[in-house]
């Protein structure tokens, strides 16, 4: 899809990709001054240099430049007739490579910003920022339309996390690009207080929301997962460590159907679940974990079987219970077994 040209209706901001374009062809963008370039030799009135120069106000060394870079970098068939004394497309160009984006392409663009909301305030979200602005960069002159457009259009509900989490992510994210040893006090959800770790830490992920660091705890000699909420104190230290090759933080989150994980234990479970009515529909539209398969059971959707292999089952009896009476555990025999226990002792209270 290439997106069409327009005038944006808010006004635009500090914040936006597209803005007035300058008339001192000095300050003029790259990609903008490109751009008009590349019009004008599509056009067939055979620009050089110096008319060129003229035209867009700069002087004929960055014309050349820019002739250079469209020809070398960007893959167009420029050449220079020399009995015309000027420049033509040597085949078909339908249009400017840089300026085509596809949906999907589109929907990336704006993802990538969000993402980078959670983590503002850090050195890496402001690091990310400055690459995600030169790839922005790449879409002016042609392209036009501002970040208020966007968010009119799209949005991507996300938890507000407090400034304290945002400085332990900023620390946790540096320890781990730096591999450096870190310490932090610990609040377990079971605990009554806070306990010293010291860790060596690898991995940080995003689950429905929260942040969890996966790092090796070196007092216990295995790898551990903490919510960032609950560390308190955070330091790095000056030793460093070596990451393991063969650790991948992606696929260690993957084994589990939230976060919860422990070392050592490898026991799989195949959990098999009857959805129905709004539940049924829900598991026609979502994906809860990566190896999820689902089974049509009723041929009007009222009715399905969701399938998936997990490490440990209490997050997935958090979520089962969710559904209250639209959910039927049909395996494995030890979550059918946590399902009634829990809902035995709802009754109770």
């Amino acid at each position: 899809m290439k997106l069409n040209e327009r005038k944006s209706k808010t006004a635009p901001s500090a914040a936006s990709i597209k803005e007035a374009a300058p008339r001192d062809g000095k300050n003029r963008r790259p990609m903008h001054r490109i751009y008009q370039i590349h019009a004008s030799i599509r056009s067939g009135s055979l620009p050089n240099c110096s008319t060129l120069a003229q035209s867009l106000e700069v002087d004929r060394k960055t014309i050349q430049r820019d002739i250079s870079f469209m020809r070398d970098s960007l893959g167009l068939p420029l050449i220079y007739c020399d009995d015309l004394h000027g420049y033509r497309y040597d085949g078909d160009v339908s249009d400017f490579p840089v300026f085509q984006m596809s949906s999907e392409e589109l929907a990336t663009l704006f993802f990538t910003r969000t993402a980078l909301q959670g983590i503002r305030g850090t050195r890496l979200a402001d690091e990310l920022s400055g690459a995600f602005a030169k790839i922005t960069r790449g879409l002016l002159g042609r392209i036009e339309f501002t970040w208020a457009d966007l968010d009119e259009a799209f949005s991507r509900k996300t938890v507000k996390q407090d400034e304290r989490l945002i400085k332990h992510f900023g620390q946790i994210s540096k320890a781990i690009l730096d591999q450096t040893e870190t310490v932090f006090h610990y609040r377990k959800l079971d605990s009554d207080g806070a306990e010293a770790r010291k860790v060596q830490p690898l991995h940080l992920g995003e689950v429905e929301g929260g942040w969890y660091l996966i790092a090796y705890d070196l007092e216990r000699g295995a790898l551990r997962t903490f919510a960032l909420p609950r560390m308190s104190r955070v330091r790095a230290l000056q030793s460093g460590f070596e990451r393991p090759k063969d650790f991948d933080g992606a696929a260690y989150l993957n084994r589990s159907f939230g976060v919860w994980n422990v070392a050592g234990d490898h026991s799989r479970h195949m959990v098999r679940l009857e959805l129905r009515n709004y539940a049924a529909r829900l598991a026609q539209e979502r994906r809860w974990h990566p190896t999820q398969e689902v089974t049509l059971l009723d041929v009007h959707g009222n009715k399905e079987e969701v399938r998936f292999e997990v490490g440990r089952l209490e997050e997935v009896l958090r979520w089962v219970l969710s559904f209250g009476s639209q959910a039927k555990v049909l395996g494995p025999p030890e979550l059918a077994k946590m399902v009634r226990h829990e809902v035995r002792a709802m009754q109770k209270n």
